[in-house]
């Protein structure tokens, strides 16, 4: 009876691991690292890496991260190398894999200074959709609604008003993989890549939860088979 409960036990631990896989986020929209059994898409959030340099580095930083943590996107040593090599930090030397993301400098829109994006998914409600939502939310003020000068209207902002513009069009970046660069992909990507940013072991901690429920599934089978064959037994 353990035998035959266990065989499928154990196959599902092993598979209980993240996935780098491309996937359509957008039809519909939806993000793997959604869920208690989420983990994070890496083919997308490289991709969503390939968004933050070529558009958000200039005016957020990533403070918590350093250039080595980009090997858990699944990135080579040698190609974590390269990208830390083409940073030049403040004093002119280029940055190592050792060194933290470069901040950007001193920058004021309107009197707002941009956020740091280390664990902005963390730190707003439904995080991951929260930035896909704000990404793709700018669009013409209602008729009735005046904006305050420097300020853009965002349907996904509470209040409605931001000082950021619009930052994301189709084709802003060239992605490796030959993915159509949308606006509405580049936000998806973008998204996942700050999900795992703001939480590096999102992936490892669920594939662990389950295994862990797993283990414990399997044990309270072997209690009550135990506890069967002893009151057989008894009887």
């Amino acid at each position: 009876m353990m035998r035959r409960f266990f065989a499928p036990l154990l196959a599902l631990g092993l598979l209980a691991g993240p996935a780098a896989r491309a996937q359509d986020t957008l039809s519909p929209l939806h993000f793997q690292s959604e869920g208690w059994l989420g983990s994070i898409d890496l083919a997308a959030a490289q991709r969503g890496f390939a968004v933050y340099q070529g558009v958000c580095a200039s005016c957020h930083g990533l403070g918590a991260l350093h250039y080595r943590d980009l090997a858990g996107l699944g990135l080579t040593q040698e190609q974590v190398a390269g990208i830390a090599a083409s940073v030049k930090l403040a004093d002119g030397s280029a940055a190592t894999p050792d060194s933290p993301f470069k901040e950007p400098g001193a920058i004021n829109m309107g009197g707002a200074v941009p956020p740091d994006l280390s664990t902005i998914v963390a730190q707003r409600p439904g995080g991951t959709r929260y930035i896909y939502d704000f990404l793709t939310g700018f669009a013409p003020p209602p008729a009735d609604v005046t904006l305050l000068a420097g300020h853009y209207d965002n349907t996904a902002f509470p209040g409605g008003q931001v000082s950021m513009p619009a930052v994301l069009r189709d084709n802003a970046v060239t992605y490796a993989d030959g993915t159509k660069a949308s606006t509405a992909q580049e936000a998806a990507d973008v998204a996942e890549f700050l999900t795992w940013a703001s939480d590096p072991n999102l992936s490892a901690r669920h594939a662990i939860g389950l295994r862990a429920v797993i283990f414990f599934a399997f044990l309270a089978i072997v209690a009550v088979a135990t506890k069967r064959r002893i009151w057989r037994q008894e009887g």
